[in-house]
């Protein structure tokens, strides 16, 4: 199991919409959830699954959770028609495809843009320059 599939798996039973875990410039702990008025029902889920102390984190506001953002990549991806380094990224909060040629990005935007996505799904990245779809 890769540890994508365990916050996919998290994300699908933890109440709150689990999106993530991650540390700030401080390295506070954030705990990114699509319902973070569920933040107390959250935590005390994820302390008998993960080895993380969670009392003290910062519950910050995510869109989508990530068993959603784990089904859009293995969506898209495939349907991509240039190779690409690819992520669900939960700091970000969508799924991240870089490139490193404006003709690369190009395909990937002509590839996206036919299928209908919801806002903020998507970054595509160039050499570091990023485009939200």
């Amino acid at each position: 199991m890769q540890p994508d599939d365990k916050w996919a798996d998290l994300a699908r039973t933890v109440p709150g919409g689990f999106t993530g875990i991650l540390r700030d410039s401080t390295h506070r702990l954030i705990l990114r959830l699509t319902h973070p008025e569920l933040a107390a029902e959250a935590k005390a889920a994820l302390r008998a699954q993960l080895p993380v102390a969670l009392d003290d984190a910062v519950v910050q506001p995510a869109r989508w959770d990530f068993g959603q953002l784990v089904d859009w990549f293995n969506y898209l991806h495939p349907r991509l028609p240039v190779a690409v380094t690819a992520d669900k990224d939960e700091g970000l909060n969508r799924v991240r495809f870089s490139v490193t040629s404006i003709e690369a990005r190009d395909q990937v935007l002509r590839a996206l843009a036919p299928l209908g996505l919801p806002c903020d799904l998507v970054v595509v990245d160039l050499n570091g320059m990023v485009v939200r779809f």
